[in-house]
This record gives C-alpha cells, sequence and structure tokens, in this order.
C-alpha cells in the first residue's frame, strides 16, 4: 500500500507528463493476504500486492482513459499517450462535465488498523487452528478463508484537487459440514482491526448451524414470517442500494423508488442511512470526482427520504450532489457504498423465540 505522500509524488508527476486540458488521476494501492482452508486443514497462503493508476484527460469535449500498473518512466509516458491517443479520435460528448476546483478539507476516516496491516499468515493459521481443532473433536469439517487486508485511493486533478484515504479491513469466513458435506452451516465476522474478529464465536455459530441441520425436513408451499440474519441484510442492501437509491436510476425512473420521495411505504422501524464516516465500515469520504462524501438518510421510519447523487443526476432531479460518483465516464449513475440499517429493539434470538413457525435465512 502506497502512503499518502508516495501516491501525491506519483499522481503529480503523470500529471505534469500529460498534456491536456485537463487531467485526472485515480490511484489505487493494496495488500491483500488469505489463508484458506478445507477438510479441516490450511491449504492455501497468497499475498498479492497491486498497484494501478488511472488516468483520464479532458481536450475540449473528447476524453480519452488509460490505466497502468507498472510505474516505471515508460509505462508511464506510455499510458500517457495512450490516453491522448484515444482523446483525439474520441466522439465529442456534449454532456462531458468539467473536473471540478479544489475542494473544501474532506472529513477524516479512521480506516487503517496497524494491527491488521502487519497481521502474519502464522497470526491468521493460529486462529484457524483454534477452530479446526475444535471441529475435529466434533466430526466437523471446516472450509473458508481468513483474510487480512490493506489498500489506499487517490484522487488528483490539474485544478488543485488532492484526495487520500487508507484503509484496512479483516474478514473471516467458514463453513462447517457434517455427513459427507450433505449439512453445512455458515459464519463469518468482519471487521476493519483484525482484533476485532471473533473467529472462534463465527466458528462456534457455523458448527451449531451444521449440528441443528441434520436431519432436514421439508416445508409446504405457503406464506411463512422470514428471519433474515445480518449477512443476508447485508447482501440485499448491495442490491437495494444500487438498483434503488440511485440517483441516475431515480431520474430515469428505473428505481423502485421512483417518485416516492417522501412517502411512507416501508415498515416504520426501517431507517437507512448512507454513511461513510460510521466507524465499523471505513467509507471514503470523496467521490470519484473528487468531491466530498456527505452523509445521507435514505430512509427514515419507513419513510423514503432521498437518494444519492453524483453532478449529473443532481443536475437532472434538481438535487446536491451528494459526493457518490463512480469513475468517469461512467453509464451506471451514482451509488451508496457504506449503508447503514439502524437497529430495531429485538435481537435475532428474541425474534426466533416470538415466531411460532417462520425461516430463517443466514446468507
Amino acid at each position: 500500500m502506497l502512503t499518502r505522500e508516495e501516491s501525491q509524488a506519483l499522481t503529480e508527476k503523470v500529471l505534469k507528463l500529460a498534456d491536456a486540458e485537463q487531467v485526472e488521476a485515480i490511484l489505487f494501492s493494496s495488500s491483500t493476504n488469505s489463508t484458506r482452508f478445507s477438510s479441516n486443514v490450511i491449504t492455501q497462503n497468497v499475498g498479492l500486492t497491486n498497484q494501478t493508476l488511472r488516468l483520464r484527460v479532458i481536450n475540449g469535449k473528447r476524453q480519452g482513459v488509460a490505466s497502468v500498473n507498472q510505474f516505471d518512466d515508460e509505462s508511464i509516458k506510455r499510458c500517457v499517450q495512450s490516453a491522448l491517443a484515444v482523446a483525439r479520435v474520441a466522439a465529442e460528448d456534449e454532456k462531458l462535465l468539467p473536473l471540478l476546483d479544489k475542494q473544501p478539507e474532506y472529513e477524516p476516516v479512521n480506516a487503517w488498523h496497524e494491527s491488521t496491516a502487519t497481521f502474519t499468515p502464522a497470526d491468521r493459521a493460529a486462529q484457524i487452528g483454534k477452530v479446526l481443532g475444535d471441529y475435529d473433536k466434533r466430526g466437523l469439517e471446516g472450509a473458508g478463508i481468513f483474510d487480512t487486508d490493506e489498500g489506499a485511493i487517490a484522487y488528483t486533478n490539474n485544478k488543485g484537487v488532492f484526495a487520500y484515504k487508507a484503509g484496512s479491513k479483516a474478514e473471516f469466513s467458514v463453513s462447517a459440514f457434517l455427513e459427507s458435506g450433505n449439512v453445512e452451516g455458515w459464519a463469518e465476522s468482519f471487521a476493519l482491526d483484525v482484533n476485532n474478529t471473533d473467529t472462534w464465536a463465527a466458528g462456534q455459530t457455523a458448527a451449531e448451524k451444521a449440528e441443528k441441520g441434520v436431519k432436514p425436513q421439508a416445508i409446504e408451499p405457503g406464506e411463512y414470517p422470514v428471519i433474515f440474519e445480518p449477512s443476508a441484510v447485508a447482501e440485499m442492501m448491495l442490491f437495494w442500494g444500487w438498483l434503488t437509491a440511485n440517483g441516475l436510476a431515480f431520474a430515469e425512473k428505473r428505481s423502485f423508488h421512483r417518485g416516492e420521495l417522501g412517502q411512507a411505504i416501508l415498515d416504520k422501524k426501517l431507517t437507512i442511512t448512507e454513511n461513510p464516516y460510521h466507524p465499523e465500515l471505513g467509507g471514503t469520504p470523496f467521490d470519484m470526482e473528487g468531491f466530498p462524501t456527505q452523509k445521507v438518510t435514505l430512509v427514515e421510519n419507513g419513510t423514503i427520504k432521498a437518494v444519492v447523487h453524483d453532478r449529473r443526476s443532481a443536475a437532472l432531479c434538481g438535487q446536491q450532489n451528494t459526493g457518490h460518483a463512480s469513475m468517469q465516464p461512467n453509464a451506471g449513475g451514482a451509488g451508496p457504498g457504506s449503508l447503514v440499517v439502524s437497529t430495531g429493539n429485538q435481537t435475532i434470538d428474541e425474534m426466533i423465540a416470538n415466531t411460532q413457525r417462520g425461516l430463517l435465512v443466514t446468507k
């Protein structure tokens, strides 16, 4: 992962080489470290370091994009020349927006943790070993992955914008199997700081689900109350965010919430916020145009309050830009990346206890 100073030096070097009216550089750097296991043994350790720079140049109403992941002088020059060549032959885009001028200071996000960045394969193996040792005693087979990653993103342009954010994450995912794989239980633990993951608890949850899943029974088709665990809700929120809270989808009336801002169409218990500053999410305080990302209440007590926007969809809807642009050019529109569903007044166990007959969905 590149530091703020390293990222700024590299992107500024690229800006100086690109002879165009407007120049934008987005730099991604990451270190991904994984330990995989299957049949109660560790099968693989992988470490991958990657750095990619994406360059966009604009001349008049034409733009060109190129990328490079080798940063010697010759490779960078080829990337610059490729972007300029594309811009020369590209069709004019009358809707092309100019790059942003320098923005106010970005709100800091505490998303990087040294404990995660320095967690070793031996550290991951020690925690995995405790879970798999327990599985051996219980006649279970465990399979899964333990990731500890760090990464950074830097945005800069030749109009004075520079933004940088570093982050880390640790994720442990495990499946427990019984009866030669015919019965499976699954669980995960995720945190920005590896010290806040609980691999043992996740392993126990997966094991208990597998043991309770022995001799499953068929149920008749019908209407049943359904309880979704957090991992299942997170999966739904991913699609809900991009398909429904997307400003362009809303403007083009493709969103589920089209024309329904201010209407109470969801349960009153439901409040959803887009919050990149939530301490457990480690979102990015700027978008891919260098605009500061805003916290947005999307649903409040069941009422649809807002969708997120980039500059284009904000103009179409007569709304304020919320700083959710993807890399340009982009036809997909703006989408949330740090969704928070407010807590209710019952735990999962309490919901199950209060349900006479229903379905529990893990993922």
